[in-house]
Parts: structure tokens; C-alpha cells; sequence
């Protein structure tokens, strides 16, 4: 990731007039004013870049001394020699087919598209360990139910105070899968509307189909990311992530968000990559 220059700091055009750059500078100053995060010290480094640019930007002398610079370093990396990408080992291996999408992800992606720059960095998957379970007590009921009741026979044998023993346990059996169904359904569902992606500027998760939530947390707002896996967790590869942001005040009023998803494939991969993200976010930010 190459450091961004001060015109793609501001999010304007090298050609963008005084007024334009003073517009784009205003906005990310009241946008990142350090009064709605004042626990965030990286908040506070950030408007101080936002002003550094714009007074380096708005001083003719100082942007046609930056322009100069800049063009001059474009010139002397567009001289230097290049191997063709698909020549090289490390091409090779870091090229790998893109995973499917559900409808959520899709939709994620329309809209990430539609902002220009930002890139979609990471995307995590829901594990498929949700289906083991439902599939575990769907087979076990099922079982039960038609093949062998000995076992369930005996054990209510000593429960006297059951009159018809057999309605009763094929009674329980039949609720045990139909609550199997609807864990499957469930599971289903939370992979096909369920989403945790890392972009260049933010975090996005999403949920739910009918009664959609969606939660944005710029990379600026994060403050601390928690991995919960249990036993079988770490043994099958999945875990709840919960990612919590800085207090303070955003431009809807909200502060403090809260990005919690369960059953997400590769946890640590996921921490991995998100760090790594943050600390080059924090890098072109100074």
C-alpha cells in the first residue's frame, strides 16, 4: 500500500481550485474534530495532519514547492524497471480464486464500489460448525425415533407417573427434530446474510435479511478487538470476534460502536489481517 498523497488525503483532484480544497478540508475537520472522540489519541494526530495539509495546500508558494516534489517522485518511479506481475514466484502464490458471495456480501460490495477508492481488504466467513450441531441432533432423533428406542425405553421405564410412555417419546423425539430443522435454517441463514468485511477505511458487519442492521466502524474509531474461541473452537477453527470502537460522538450522534459476530471461520486470521490493516492506516495517517 502506497502512501497517499496530500490531494488523495483531502479526497480532491491535483487540479481541485483553492475553494474545492478548502471545502474537502472543512469536512474532514468536522468529521474528525478531536470534541467527538476525546479519548482517542490517534483522532487527535489525525486533525492535526488535516491541518497541516490544508495549510500546505492553500499557501501557493508551499503547494506549487509540493507539486514539484511530487511530480518529480512520480517521474522517478515510472523510470524505474518493473517485472511483468504474472512472471514473478510471489505473484503466483498470493493469487488465489475469489471466494463466493451471498446476497449480503454482494450488497456490501455494490456500495463499497460506489465510494471510488476504498478496497475491500479481508472478508471473514461463517463457519459451518452451526450445521454439525443441527445435523448431530437431527441424526441422533431420528434414530431414535425410527430405527432403535430401546434406550429411551428403558430409561422412562422408570418413571412411573407416565401412562402412555411411547406417545410421550415420540413426542420429545419429534420436537428434538424440529428444533434440529430450525437450527439448520438458522445456520443457513446467518451464512447467507451475515458479513464481516475489512476494507481500507473501514469495518463493516452486517445482519439479517428482512429486519436488516448494518454497523460501520471507520479504522480511525477502533480501539480493541477480542477473540473468543472454546475447546472446540480452536479444534474445528472458529470463534466470535467482537470489535469495539472509541467512545465518542459521530456525526449520526452515536458513539462507542460495537461490532460482536459469532461463529466466524479463521478468527485469528481475521485478527491477523485486521492488525495489520490498523497499523498501516496509523502509518499513512502521520
Amino acid at each position: 500500500m502506497s502512501k497517499k498523497t496530500l490531494y488523495e488525503f483531502l479526497g480532491v483532484e491535483p487540479e481541485a481550485t483553492s475553494d474545492e480544497i478548502k471545502i474537502a478540508a472543512q469536512h474532514l475537520a468536522k468529521k474528525f474534530h478531536p470534541s467527538k472522540y476525546p479519548n482517542n489519541p490517534r483522532v487527535k494526530s489525525y486533525f492535526k495532519k488535516i491541518k497541516l495539509v490544508y495549510n500546505t495546500l492553500a499557501n501557493p508558494e508551499k503547494r506549487a514547492a509540493y507539486d514539484a516534489t511530487l511530480a518529480k517522485k512520480i517521474a522517478d518511479n515510472q523510470s524505474e524497471p518493473h517485472s511483468a506481475p504474472h512472471d514473478s514466484e510471489s505473484f503466483k502464490q498470493n493469487v488465489s480464486p475469489p471466494p463466493k458471495k451471498n446476497i449480503a456480501q454482494k450488497t456490501v460490495e455494490s456500495t463499497i464500489n460506489k465510494e471510488g477508492s476504498e478496497k475491500i481488504i479481508y472478508r471473514a466467513d461463517i463457519h459451518w460448525i452451526g450445521y454439525l450441531k443441527a445435523l448431530l441432533v437431527m441424526g441422533i432423533s431420528a434414530y431414535l425415533l425410527w430405527v432403535d428406542q430401546t434406550p429411551l425405553i428403558t430409561l422412562v421405564d422408570k418413571l412411573d407417573f407416565l401412562t402412555d410412555k411411547l406417545q410421550y417419546i415420540n413426542l420429545g423425539l419429534q420436537i428434538f427434530l424440529g428444533v434440529a430443522g430450525l437450527m439448520l435454517l438458522q445456520t443457513l441463514f446467518q451464512q447467507f446474510t451475515t458479513i464481516l468485511t475489512i476494507t481500507s477505511e473501514r469495518i463493516i458487519a452486517k445482519f439479517g435479511l428482512i429486519s436488516k442492521k448494518q454497523v460501520q466502524m471507520e479504522l480511525i474509531q477502533f480501539e480493541h478487538l477480542e477473540i473468543k474461541q472454546g475447546i472446540f473452537g480452536k479444534i474445528f477453527g472458529f470463534g466470535t470476534v467482537k470489535i469495539r470502537g472509541k467512545s465518542g460522538q459521530s456525526e449520526k450522534g452515536i458513539g462507542g460502536l460495537k461490532i460482536h459476530v459469532k461463529n466466524v471461520a479463521s478468527p485469528k486470521k481475521f485478527e491477523k489481517r485486521l492488525m495489520r490493516v490498523i497499523k498501516q492506516f496509523s502509518y499513512h495517517q502521520i
